[in-house]
């Protein structure tokens, strides 16, 4: 009987269940939806918070605000859930808020919302204007805004001043940019913060410039900064050491602003600004260039309210007797008080292959001045450089000595006696007087004409040396392979170049005397290309500015490349084509 009564008492707890079960689903459905503002009316420079709650179960967290677009500029949608408990009885409350400015003075209307069969009520909120004047009220917050000017050209700084009005101390808060399509735009310079009266009350002011560089021309309108903050609430509760806080939304005034198009009779780079300036830095003296070496000459541009991407390509003309080697530019942006201005630096290293005089072209940028609305040029004039041979300064070191008893219109004088030997004959004591200063200077000659040669002839030695012992090497090839990909790695240019002919030399099978010549005849142009920028980087200011991982990669294609070769065929690999 007791058993029973277990079972009785479980199929009722089971029925009830279902049954709460069942009335939950039918329940699952937004029993409640409503909306409504935190304030009703607001100043023109307000937000108002738009609360949507919907109590019950939801299909879809989305809510479609595009209705409101018209009259208001939305903020981002916070979304908060919520469950309530009484008697059993389970409640779920979904909150969206959202934060509305409005964006004209007048009464606009919340229309009806729509959610899963509830709909909601519409009602009006009451925009008014600012107050201005000796009698308006005094305001605890406010934004203002003004701009440098309303018509400008494309791509032509606009200095875009805002400052945020304080009469009370807040909590904490956030100042967003202006908001202008098509447009740059940047904050230049630090806040100011200073004191100002505003109809008999004082302020702590805050202020903040920006630029903005319209992209495209027309008609536009820059939408006005944002704050959102916290303040004490005007109450004296609180909870232990924390204050009760109203949140604090203001914007500043929307500004109509017209920019122009380019003229149709300009037709160089666009470069709208009121200062553009070209300088010039030379590593030496460009009239002392020696012949074969390099010289870096370094060219900046530097031009006011733009930014580093408006800068046009610059660089130097030179003559065809001339190698050029352009490091790569650098650019910048800064500002300096409330303007912006752009900076690109390009180096170049010169290397003369003729001794002469020289002119190198001037370097012209075209630019638009928007004050005088006149086309300008900024310029380096031609200038004229000279370029001396190597030994010119190692000649002027070493003169011939001559005897002071020589006759310059003979080499021999009346007696037949030779005046340029080294020995002078006396005829009355018939001695010999040995001249040592011109036997030091003809042995030390000789002595470096010596170790000259002798070192010439062992680097070939050594060279050669090495490429022999590297094929008798059984394992030769991949040795070479790793000293080449540590050198690449560590930047080596030197010991690139040397340890990549070795390698190709064992590569091939075939002695490599140039590097290039032997890429140019295997059809390796993308790792000729890559070595060819290793080589150039050696001339610029930044050696180290060529990218390895490229050539590294170029080298581990072409190695692939020629082995597979090797595999595939049984004859023998040929450095260059047969004819």
């Amino acid at each position: 009987m007791k058993n029973n009564s277990a079972w009785y008492y479980c199929l009722v707890a089971t029925l009830i269940a279902a049954t709460l079960i069942g009335s939950a689903s039918v329940h699952a459905k937004i029993t409640d939806l409503r909306v409504s503002v935190d304030k009703n009316p607001i100043m023109v420079d307000e937000a108002v918070q738009l609360i949507i709650s919907a109590e019950g179960e939801i299909s879809s967290k989305q809510i479609d605000l595009t209705s409101l677009e018209k009259d208001f500029r939305l903020s981002s949608t916070s979304i908060s859930q919520s469950t309530r408990s009484i008697n059993f009885n389970t409640t779920k409350t979904t909150t969206w808020v959202t934060q509305l400015f409005p964006k004209a003075v007048g009464i606009f209307t919340i229309p009806i919302f729509q959610m899963d069969g509830q709909a909601s009520k519409a009602f009006d909120i009451i925009v008014s204007p600012i107050g201005t004047g000796q009698g308006a009220a005094a305001r605890d917050f406010y934004l203002t805004a003004e701009i440098n000017m309303d018509e400008v050209y494309l791509q032509q700084q606009v200095q875009y001043t805002t400052k945020l009005y304080l009469a009370k101390d807040i909590q904490r808060g956030s100042l967003q940019s202006p908001v202008l399509d098509n447009a740059i735009v940047k904050q230049v310079g630090e806040n100011k913060e200073y004191e100002d009266f505003q109809n008999g009350m004082r302020y702590r002011v805050i202020e903040r410039t920006y630029a903005i560089i319209p992209q495209a021309s027309g008609e536009f309108t820059i939408v006005g900064t944002v704050f959102n903050g916290e303040a004490a609430a005007d109450t004296r509760q609180s909870f232990g050491f924390i204050s009760r806080t109203k949140p604090v939304n203001r914007v500043a005034p929307n500004i109509e602003i017209t920019v122009l198009p380019i003229p149709d009779n300009y037709a160089d780079h666009w470069l709208p600004s009121d200062y553009v300036e070209l300088n010039e830095e030379w590593q030496q003296d460009p009239n002392s260039i020696i012949l074969g070496q390099a010289i870096t000459r370094t060219i900046t541009l530097t031009a006011a309210g733009l930014v580093e991407e408006q800068l046009p390509e610059i660089g130097g003309v030179y003559p065809p007797d001339f190698k050029t080697y352009p490091d790569q530019p650098t650019t910048a942006t800064v500002d300096r008080g409330a303007i912006l201005f752009a900076q690109k630096i390009q180096s170049e290293a010169i290397i003369p292959n003729k001794v002469g005089t020289f002119v190198i072209g001037e370097v012209v940028v075209p630019w638009f001045n928007v004050v005088s609305k006149k086309t300008e040029f900024a310029k380096l004039p031609a200038r004229s450089i000279k370029v001396l041979p190597p030994s010119e300064d190692a000649l002027s070191n070493i003169q011939a000595i001559t005897p002071a008893n020589q006759k310059p219109q003979s080499d021999f004088n009346d007696s037949g006696t030779n005046n340029n030997t080294i020995f002078s004959t006396d005829n009355e004591n018939q001695t010999f007087t040995i001249d040592w200063l011109h036997i030091s200077l003809f042995l030390i000659w000789l002595v470096s004409l010596a170790v000259f040669a002798y070192i010439i002839v062992i680097g070939r030695i050594s060279a050669v040396q090495q490429v022999k012992a590297s094929t008798e090497r059984g394992n030769s090839e991949s040795e070479l392979w790793k000293n080449l990909n540590k050198a690449v790695s560590l930047h080596n240019i030197q010991e690139t170049n040397r340890t990549f002919t070795l390698w190709l030399s064992e590569l091939t099978g075939q002695q490599v005397h140039s590097v290039s010549q032997c890429l140019v005849s295997i059809g390796a142009e993308e790792c000729l290309a890559q070595f060819n920028q290793m080589m150039a980087s050696e001339y610029a200011d930044n050696k180290r500015d060529w990218q390895h991982t490229k050539l590294l990669d170029t080298l581990e294609n072409l190695r692939n490349k020629v082995l597979q070769n090797i595999n595939n065929s049984n004859d023998a690999f040929q450095l260059y084509p047969k004819v």
